[in-house]
């Protein structure tokens, strides 16, 4: 049965509620012309929404590689995250591929202090390398985490394809980069909430929001001026109506949940290293939460935090 699902304990942004504090994992690649631009828009959002406050931040591979995911990372910490109070030294570079499993890193050694002074929501945009190094490193600060928002999973059976003719097929590529991760992460007592390729790229940019962006100024300019290209590849090559924004509904759970449908489900880890979730348990799965839909009205709810002009913002400059 389909539900809404509210982080009743961390997240309500009622008069004098207390902000989510929330550590963000990220493999963000803007900048890199080739590149998925959608870290880089979760970041913004993140960063414009009250309530939350990201207290700190991991890179990792995936959408390139460690030294590129950590320099824009922090470049978008430099420019927009002074009104969050984050900064550049908030940034910790973790896993350079799947291969870094289990091996300490500054992300996990500054997840573990930052898990000893508060409970954390920790939201996986990239590959799970990261946090499963951790908790192998620090099994004992596990219970600290209190749900983990992960961008990944799909339905048996799903077909990742997109555009008119379904034409063009993409991976699950936060599990398919490291499947071992995921299944360390399955396999643990954490929370976990999925965001499933196959509904989060239903929430798209076209041109006329990128030029709606770079009127507004400040982040929004700063990613519509880096976002061309990548449009231009959603709309003329996959001849999809935009471009998908993948993370931005994880962030989006923690800053508006009602916009969110979420629903009770089972997920495990195939032979092939799928990560598939299902409505029925078997002995094989374990419960989780799945992110089905969003209501009509998140893409305007994301627009206008993007769009959200801070004191701080020194981002004029390309």
């Amino acid at each position: 049965m389909r539900k809404l699902f509210v982080f009743a304990a961390v997240v309500c942004f009622a008069h004098g509620a207390v902000a989510a504090a929330v550590w963000i994992d990220s493999d963000v690649a803007i900048g890199s012309p080739i590149r998925d631009v959608d870290d880089a828009y979760a970041l913004v959002l993140a960063l414009h929404s009250p309530e939350l406050r990201t207290v700190g931040m991991s890179t990792t591979y995936g959408n390139a590689p460690l030294g590129h995911t950590t320099g824009a990372a922090r470049n978008l910490v430099q420019r927009f995250g002074a009104n969050a109070r984050l900064t550049a030294a908030d940034i910790f570079p973790g896993a350079r591929s799947a291969s870094d499993l289990g091996r300490r890193t500054a992300a996990s050694e500054a997840l573990a202090a930052a898990l000893k002074e508060r409970k954390l929501v920790y939201v996986a945009l990239g590959p799970l390398t990261n946090l499963a190094t951790f908790l192998r490193l620090h099994p004992e600060l596990a219970h600290r985490i209190d749900r983990v928002l992960f961008v990944g999973g799909q339905s048996p059976g799903t077909s990742l394809a997109m555009g008119p003719n379904q034409s063009f097929h993409i991976h699950d590529a936060n599990v398919f980069k490291d499947p071992a991760a995921t299944a360390a992460v399955l396999r643990s007592p954490l929370q976990l909430t999925l965001f499933p390729v196959a509904t989060v790229s239903k929430l798209r940019l076209d041109s006329r929001d990128l030029r709606q962006m770079e009127k507004s100024g400040g982040a929004a300019r700063y990613l519509s001026r880096r976002s061309r290209i990548w449009l231009w590849f959603w709309t003329n090559v996959i001849r999809a109506n935009g471009g998908a924004i993948f993370d931005a509904p994880a962030i989006i759970s923690v800053a508006k949940p009602e916009l969110l449908s979420i629903e009770n489900r089972y997920a495990n880890i195939d032979r092939q290293g799928n990560l598939l979730v299902t409505k029925r348990r078997t002995d094989a799965a374990r419960p989780v939460q799945y992110c089905s839909g969003f209501a009509l009205r998140t893409k305007p709810f994301v627009m206008e935090r993007l769009m959200r002009r801070g004191a701080a913002n020194n981002a004029e400059r390309r």
